[in-house]
C-alpha cells in the first residue's frame, strides 16, 4: 500500500476527528452549562454505563474482520453477512441488558429510566462495525467518516435545539439515539453505493461464527476490560459520592476522552499497511511500530502540555463556576494521554500478531486495579480518587505490565524508548521523514 493512500485515509479520518473534537467540545460546554452538574451527571453515567454493557457488541472481531477482508476477498459476502449477524444479536441482548439494570437500579426514577432507553436504542444502530471494516480493508476510510460527520452534526443540531426549546435532559438522549441510527443508515447507504451486496444477500454461515467467535474471543474479553476500566469511575461515582462529583468527573473524563479520537484516527488509517509490513519483514514491521510508538507519544505528550498550560481558563470561561473542578481532574486524568494513544497502537498489535491471551491477562488486571483503587480512593478523595485509579489502571495495563512476559518485553522496551527518551523520538521521526523526502525527490 503506497504512502499516498495511507496519508488519504489518515486525512480523512482526522477531517472526521477535528469535525467530532469540534462538535464534541462546543455542544458538550453548551449541554453541561445548560443542565448544570447534576443533571449532566445523570446523562453521561447513563450513557457510560451503556458503554459497558455494549462492549457485549464488540465480539472481539473489529480488528480482525479487516484483516479477514484483506486475506479473504472471495468471501467478503459470507464474512460481512456473519459478523453483521453476530453483532446485531450482541447487541440486542446488551440494550435487554441494560433496561434491565435500568428498571432493578432505578425503579421509580422514569427520567432515568427513559435516559438508559435511549441509550439501549443506540447500541442497536451499533451494527455499523463490520461495514467500518469492509471500508478499511479496500482502504476507503473516506464513506464511513463522511457518515459519522454527518450523524454528529444532526445529533449537534438536534440537542443545539434542545437547548433552543428549553428542553429536559431526556430530549439531549433522543438525539444521541437518532445520531446513532443515522449513521448506520448512511453508511448502509454508501456501501451499496460502492458496490456492497443488499444485506437481503449477505450470507451467515455457523461455521465462520464459531471460528471467528473462537479467535476474536480473547480480543473480546481484552476490550471489555478496557471499557470498565475507562468507564466504570463514573458508575462508581454515581453510587461512592455527590452528583455534584458525577458531573464534574463527567465533563474532565468527556474531554479527556475526546483526544483518543486522534490515535484512533492515525492507527486506523496505517493499520493495512502494518499488516503488509508484518507479513513481509519483521524488521521492516519493527521499525514501522517504533516510529508509530514515537509519533503517539510525542503527540501524547504535547496533550499534556496543551491541559497544563492552556485547559484552566478555557474551562472556567466556557463553563462556568459550576464545573471549578473540571480542571484539577483534567490535569490528573491528562497524565494518561501518552498510554491512551500507545493503547491504540497496542490494540492493532495485537490483532497483527494474534498474542490475544496475554492481552486479556493484562487488561484483566487493569480492570481489578481500576475498581480496587476506586473502592479505596472515592470515598475519601472523591472525583479526584477515581481520576487516579483511572491513571494508574491504563498506564500499567498498557505499558508497565508489558515487562512481565517475553512475549510482549519488547514491545515494552520500544515503548520506553519513547516515553523515556522523547528527544530520541523527535529524532527517529525527522530522520524517517527526511528519507522520504529525498526518496521522492530522487524518483
Amino acid at each position: 500500500m503506497s504512502r499516498l493512500v495511507v496519508a488519504k485515509n489518515t486525512a480523512w479520518i482526522l477531517l472526521d476527528n477535528v469535525v467530532s473534537l469540534a462538535l464534541s467540545f462546543v455542544v458538550t460546554m453548551l449541554v453541561a452549562r445548560y443542565l448544570g452538574p447534576e443533571q449532566f451527571g445523570l446523562f453521561s453515567y447513563a450513557f457510560a454505563t451503556a458503554s459497558i454493557f455494549a462492549i457485549v457488541g464488540h465480539l472481539g472481531l473489529d480488528g480482525l474482520v479487516v484483516r479477514e477482508f484483506k486475506l479473504r476477498p472471495e468471501e467478503n459476502e459470507t464474512i460481512l453477512g456473519t459478523v453483521f449477524t453476530l453483532k446485531l444479536v450482541a447487541y440486542a441482548v446488551a440494550a435487554a441488558a441494560l433496561m434491565l439494570y435500568a428498571f432493578l437500579a432505578h425503579a421509580g426514577d422514569p427520567t432515568a429510566i427513559t435516559l438508559f432507553g435511549f441509550a439501549a436504542l443506540m447500541i442497536l444502530f451499533s451494527s455499523t462495525g463490520a461495514l467500518n471494516a469492509w471500508f478499511q480493508a479496500r482502504s476507503e476510510n473516506l464513506y464511513p467518516s463522511m457518515s459519522s460527520i454527518v450523524s454528529k452534526v444532526v445529533m449537534a443540531v438536534l440537542k443545539l435545539g434542545a437547548i433552543a426549546m428549553a428542553g429536559g435532559v431526556v430530549l439531549f438522549a433522543a438525539a444521541n439515539a437518532v445520531g446513532a441510527a443515522i449513521a448506520f443508515a448512511s453508511t448502509y447507504a454508501f456501501f451499496r453505493w460502492r458496490g456492497g451486496l443488499s444485506i437481503l444477500k449477505w450470507k451467515s454461515s455457523g461455521r465462520e461464527a464459531r471460528r471467528l467467535m473462537g479467535e476474536g474471543a480473547l480480543l473480546f474479553l481484552a476490550a471489555a476490560f478496557t471499557t470498565i476500566y475507562l468507564k466504570i469511575g463514573q458508575v462508581m461515582l454515581q453510587w461512592m459520592s455527590t452528583p455534584d462529583a458525577l458531573g464534574n468527573y463527567a465533563v474532565a473524563a468527556l474531554l479527556s476522552e475526546t483526544i483518543y479520537i486522534l490515535p484512533i484516527a492515525i492507527t486506523t488509517a496505517v493499520f493495512p499497511y502494518l499488516i503488509h509490513s508484518y507479513n513481509r519483514s519483521t524488521a521492516e514491521f519493527d521499525q514501522h511500530l517504533q516510529l508509530l510508538f514515537d509519533l503517539l507519544v510525542i503527540l501524547g505528550f504535547l496533550g499534556i502540555l496543551g491541559v497544563v498550560f492552556v485547559a484552566d481558563p478555557i474551562i472556567d470561561i466556557v463553563f462556568g463556576q459550576e464545573y471549578d473542578r473540571v480542571y484539577r481532574l483534567l490535569s490528573i486524568l491528562s497524565l494518561a494521554i501518552p498510554f491512551m494513544f500507545l493503547r491504540a497502537a497496542l490494540n492493532r498489535w495485537i490483532v497483527i500478531t494474534r498474542l490475544s491471551g496475554i492481552n486479556v491477562v493484562i487488561q484483566a488486571i487493569g480492570a481489578v486495579l481500576n475498581i480496587g483503587l476506586g473502592f479505596l480512593l472515592i470515598p475519601r478523595f472523591g472525583a479526584e480518587g477515581a481520576a487516579v485509579a483511572t491513571v494508574v489502571s491504563y498506564g500499567f495495563a498498557t505499558y508497565g505490565a508489558l515487562m512481565f512476559s517475553s512475549q510482549t518485553r519488547p514491545l515494552f522496551v520500544a515503548m520506553s524508548k519513547s516515553l523515556l527518551q522523547p528527544w530520541a523520538a523527535l529524532y527517529r521521526l525527522w530522520r524517517f521523514g527526511r528519507s522520504y523526502s529525498e526518496r521522492r525527490n530522487s524518483v
